[in-house]
């Protein structure tokens, strides 16, 4: 959640920025109306400004020129007064305000933290908890990486998964959060309840009230083929047991940049449908139990540390036992 102080020419923006940070899931932590203002608050307990003045509004212009000059916070400038409230165009602006705020989240928190040069989207349905948590017991720590979860699964059970997925090994899990930075070493949850975007920054974009496209929640193809644009080379797909055939579409478009595609073996599954329909693609790298994978992704992340590339490929071994 954000902490945003408003400054604005005239009551009716007021209104309007109050009501998109509040719908946002911000916080307005001071709103300023020039014309009556007399000086700045200190930004200290701001993460952002956002402005919407006149591009011809002329008194408190000293004002205005302080707050650009001197704030060590984020200012986001605009200009609604063109466009009538209520109209398609002052509609389309409001959701183009929300957008920027969505991604400040994530550059403010860049800031902080390093998003991580690899990622990996582990993917499953049916069995898939018990099949992932083997998975991550057998992985060996600090491998450099970041991973991304995506389970179907019912929404109300993000906390119970992040609560296994955290005491399975050495990643501890957390969910999905606007503007979250994948950082090494770290496993993100997604979650079915809101549509989730990966930017080129390393951050993410939840879209809130927007569904997952297609027929499952959260979308595997989607998260996977996000990741695949972004990381290119640095990327992976595993994806373990589950029904239906979410995540094969992706695999084409993971091995055409030149990721990895990995699937648990089929007779190792509760469920066989996903990892069946990604081999029948013809994409599939490696195939094999939980920890046997778990072991050839240690020993791939260690190549790269060795060779500083990402483009070695890997051998390519079938029905692998563990």
């Amino acid at each position: 959640m954000l902490r945003l102080g408003i400054l604005v020419d005239s009551a009716p923006k007021q209104q309007v920025l109050a009501q998109l940070i509040a719908k946002s899931g911000h916080k307005l932590a001071h709103q300023l109306l020039l014309g009556h203002a007399r000086q700045l608050v200190d930004d200290e307990n701001l993460d952002a400004w956002l402005v919407d003045v006149a591009e011809d509004y002329d008194d408190d212009q000293q004002l205005l020129d302080t707050l650009f000059s001197n704030s060590r916070i984020p200012v986001i400038l605009s200009d609604s007064s063109e466009f009538t409230a209520g109209s398609e165009e002052h509609t389309a602006w409001l959701r183009r305000t929300s957008v920027r705020l969505q991604r400040l989240r994530g550059d403010i928190n860049l800031q902080q933290s390093e998003p991580a040069s690899e990622l990996w989207v582990l993917a499953a349905s049916t069995g898939g908890p018990a099949a992932v948590k083997r998975f991550l017991a057998a992985l060996p720590a600090n491998l450099g990486i970041a991973f991304v979860y995506v389970q179907h699964i019912d929404a109300n059970q993000a906390i119970t998964l992040n609560r296994m997925m955290t005491n399975a090994g050495s990643y501890p899990a957390m969910v999905a959060s606007q503007g979250l930075v994948l950082e090494a070493n770290s496993l993100t949850l997604i979650t079915a309840k809101d549509s989730v975007e990966l930017l080129a920054n390393g951050t993410l974009v939840i879209n809130y009230g927007q569904p997952w496209k297609g027929s499952y929640a959260p979308s595997i193809d989607q998260v996977a083929a996000n990741a695949a644009q972004i990381y290119r080379e640095r990327s992976g797909l595993i994806i373990f047991t589950g029904m239906g055939d979410d995540g094969a579409a992706s695999c084409r478009i993971m091995k055409q940049v030149g990721g990895q595609v990995w699937v648990q073996r089929p007779d190792d599954c509760t469920s066989d449908s996903m990892p069946v329909s990604a081999l029948a693609t013809g994409c599939v790298g490696l195939s094999g139990t939980p920890e046997y994978l778990a072991r050839a992704l240690g020993k791939l992340a260690n190549k790269h540390r060795l060779t500083k590339t990402y483009k070695s490929p890997v051998r390519v071994i079938k029905n692998a036992n563990s």
